[in-house]
Formats: structure tokens, sequence, C-alpha cells
């Protein structure tokens, strides 16, 4: 299949060229023109300047005329600055915000405002001025077998800059009976009005740094349960509404700078005789006795806030009752005396210790002895809603942010927050601080975003709370 075979070998030339083409190039830069040009600094000079002196001429000054302008532009001004004190053009403003406070309550300062001659003086209430720049703190004893000669006070402490609260106060007025309310005016900053358990009602104006003594506005037959400012309409002078255990609601008109009180109205709730009252003691002022005299004990009341015509009253026996201003009838024996009752509610299983009315709803709340706050349409006549507690509750505060946010204290330091939309309770935010007595007193200071709580020892808290949380 394979076999072997010689061939001759076959040869070729090569083809390769060793020879290189070559090409010659020169290149030449461009020559360089230099120039030279002399510089000269420019030349300077230096002047004098000598200021002229200005012979100013003494200017006459009638003071006279002087005098009698600023008498009488003074008191508008002071109108127009006390009316400043409403605007809430800067209520969310606030340039020192931190994080921290965005997310909780803080404490910012707590502090007691008793001594040992007077420890078991109680903080009974507090209010805010109107611009939110002092804090009223008024005190009296928390039992009393009979009538009161307690001396008590009313401090007043002012607020820093910083929101920071101080602890000594800037003023006291000096009472002859424990306080057992008080009252801001709603658009004076510098009246204040107090109600006593001898049944006295007293008015500050704390315009006049020289003088602290109040205009008595009149004398109830037992201890002042609340007193409130009605708000004025045009052309309208302040009226203030007293009420007090006796049954009576007294209201004044405050003339002449506040310094004169004059009868306005005298009314009271006569359903019909409160069978508690007959083994009850005698009134505080040892006057009266309760058991001759029909009518309910007043123990608190709230004035509508959609419709001011209205307000709701809360008696000793736990009745709740609808009142008006207009359709006030005359009690059978005294001319004088109108019974304002238009309504009854579903009453209460004890005392009445609080109503409050919705700022932005048809609503009103209401606290009693029976540890229970209920929530009513002023249009029905059954409670929406009840919440029951622990403990007795005395008092009810709206709280900023949200108005439906409702906060109550009493029995016990807790403080609970409820949402009377819903009637959930707010749990986000908490106002926890070691040795907090009872609670006897929390207000609310709108234009500082600040809380100020009270205690059954003395003890006042200053927290500041963001709108946010709600």
């Amino acid at each position: 299949m394979f076999t072997d075979r010689s061939q001759d070998p076959v040869s070729f030339d090569s083809q390769l060229s060793t020879a290189k083409s070559e090409l010659s190039a020169t290149v030449q830069t461009t020559e360089i023109v230099h120039d030279q040009n002399a510089v000269q600094t420019i030349e300077t000079r230096s002047v004098e300047t000598q200021t002229l002196v200005d012979e100013r001429k003494k200017t006459d000054v009638d003071y006279d005329k002087l005098a009698q302008f600023l008498q009488r532009v003074t008191p508008s001004i002071l109108e127009a600055l006390d009316e400043s004190y409403e605007t809430n053009a800067f209520e969310d403003y606030d340039p020192k915000v931190s994080q921290d406070s965005l997310t909780s309550p803080q404490l910012l300062r707590k502090f007691n405002s008793t001594n040992e001659a007077d420890s078991q003086m109680k903080v009974s209430d507090m209010d805010w001025s109107i611009g939110g720049g002092t804090l009223a703190v008024s005190h009296g004893i928390s039992y009393h077998e009979t009538w009161c000669d307690h001396l008590s006070r009313i401090q007043l402490y002012n607020q820093t800059k910083e929101d920071d609260s101080a602890s000594i106060p800037s003023k006291t007025l000096a009472t002859n009976a424990c306080v057992t309310t008080l009252a801001y005016h709603p658009t004076e900053p510098s009246i204040i009005a107090a109600g006593l358990f001898n049944g006295d009602v007293l008015v500050w104006n704390l315009r006049d740094d020289g003088s602290v003594t109040p205009t008595s506005v009149c004398t109830h037959g037992d201890c002042v349960s609340r007193v409130y400012w009605k708000a004025r309409t045009v052309n309208d002078v302040s009226l203030l509404v007293s009420s007090s255990k006796d049954g009576y609601i007294f209201i004044h008109k405050m003339v002449a700078n506040f310094t004169i009180a004059q009868s306005h109205n005298r009314l009271k709730v006569a359903k019909e005789h409160n069978p508690i009252e007959d083994s009850r003691p005698r009134s505080a002022g040892g006057t009266h006795e309760r058991a001759m005299e029909s009518g309910l004990c007043i123990t608190t009341f709230d004035f509508s806030s959609t419709d001011p015509i209205f307000f709701v009253v809360g008696t000793l026996c736990g009745g709740i009752y609808k009142c008006s201003l207009d359709r006030i009838a005359p009690i059978e024996g005294d001319e004088s005396l109108m019974d304002p009752v238009i309504d009854e509610y579903e009453r209460h299983e004890g005392s009445i210790t609080c109503v409050k009315c919705s700022p932005i709803r048809n609503l009103f709340v209401t606290a009693g002895t029976d540890k229970e706050i209920r929530i009513y349409d002023f249009d029905e006549h059954t409670c929406l809603r009840s919440i029951s507690f622990e403990n007795t509750i005395v008092g009810l505060t709206w709280m900023i942010g949200n108005q439906d946010v409702l906060a109550t204290y009493g029995a016990g330091p807790n403080i609970r927050l409820y949402n009377v939309a819903d009637g959930r309770p707010i749990t986000n935010v908490k106002f926890e601080v070691s040795g907090r007595e009872n609670t006897s007193s929390l207000r609310v200071n709108s234009k500082k975003d600040l809380v100020a709580i009270g205690d059954t020892q003395g003890n006042i808290e200053v927290w500041r709370i963001p709108r946010q949380l709600f």
C-alpha cells in the first residue's frame, strides 16, 4: 500500500530587497519678537480734611403741653397694648425648638410655693394671663370643718423670654380667707378675679404697681365655687359671673376701670330642695341654714363657646342643667331672683366636680365623684359616652394642638388625656415626675405652649409641650 520514492531538489531565488528610500527635510521655528516698555506709578497727593463744628440751637419745650398730650394718648396706647395680647400670629413660631422638645413634654421647673408656716396649704387654683407671661397661683386649706378664717394669698410668677418660670413670686395678693377659684380677664391682662371660701368675690387691677387693694364685688352665703369672665359684646362692659354652694349665681357689671361692681342678674337653680342639705353643717359664713332655702347647691358651671348665651350648671346632688341668660323666669316670692334652667341632662350618681364646654364642638364634658367623666351633646339629654376611673376626677382642661384632647386630673398624681371625639386615651403624652401628690390644678398656656400643674402639697410644675404631639 505504501512505497518509497526519491525526488530531485527544486530551488528558487529570494525576492527580499535591502535598499530603503530616504528623504531629507528641514524645520525652522518662527522668530520670536521681543518688546519692552517702561512703567511709571501714578502720582499721589495728601489732602487734609477738617470737620466743621455744628452748633445746635437749644429747643424750647413746653412741658405742660407735653403732659396734656401724654394724658390724652396714654389710655388709647395702653388699650392697644392690652389688645395685642390676643394676637395669635406667632403662636407656632419658636426659633429655639430642639429635636427633643418635639417628641415629648419637658419639665422646665418644679418648686414649692408654700413655707413652713403654711405647709398645710394646697394649690387651690391657677390661671395664666392672657399674654401668657404671668402665672397666678392661689392657695387654700384642703379641708374645712365649718367657716374659714385662714389668711391666704395669691402669688404671681413671671415667665422669662426663655419660657423659664421664676420660683420667687413677683407680687403677692393677701386674702382674709382661703382662695377657692380665680380667673384672669380674657382681654385685660392686668385684671384678675378671685372667689374665697367665706363667700367674698374680689377683683384686683394690677396695672398700678403701688396698690394691691382689691375691689369687693359681692358676698355669697357660702364658699364660691367658680368665678368666670363672660366674653363681652361690642359696646358692652365686662361681666363677672360667680357661683356658690349657696345655690346662687351672681352676674355683675364691672365699670369705672373695674373699680365699681353693679349687680346685673341674680340666678338660682330652684328646681327642688336637695335632701342632702339637711344633714350638712351650716354655711361657711355661719349666717344661713342650708335646709331653710329651696334650690340646689351649685358646684360648677361653664358657658358654651359656640353660643355664649347658654351655659351648663353642675350641682352637689349630681344634677346637670342647661341654662340660658335670655330665657330666665322669675322665682315666686322674689321678682329680682331668676331661674335660668331650660333643660336637664342625665344625672351623675355623685356630685359634679367639673363641667367643660368644648371650644370647637357642640359638646360638653362633666366629671363627678362617681368616678366617671361623661361626654354630652348640648341637644341630647343622655350622655354620648362615659369613661370610668379608679379615682375621683376633680378637674378637666382642654389641651393645645388638638382641641378635642382633654386632660383629666384629681385624686392621685396621674394625669390622663382623652380624645372626646372618639373617647380614646392619649398614651404617648405623659406628665410623670416623682414626689407629686394629688393633683389639684392644671392650666394650659396656649401662647407659650406651657402647662402648669399644682398639687395638694403646694408644689408647682411647669412643662413645655409641643403642639405636634396630638
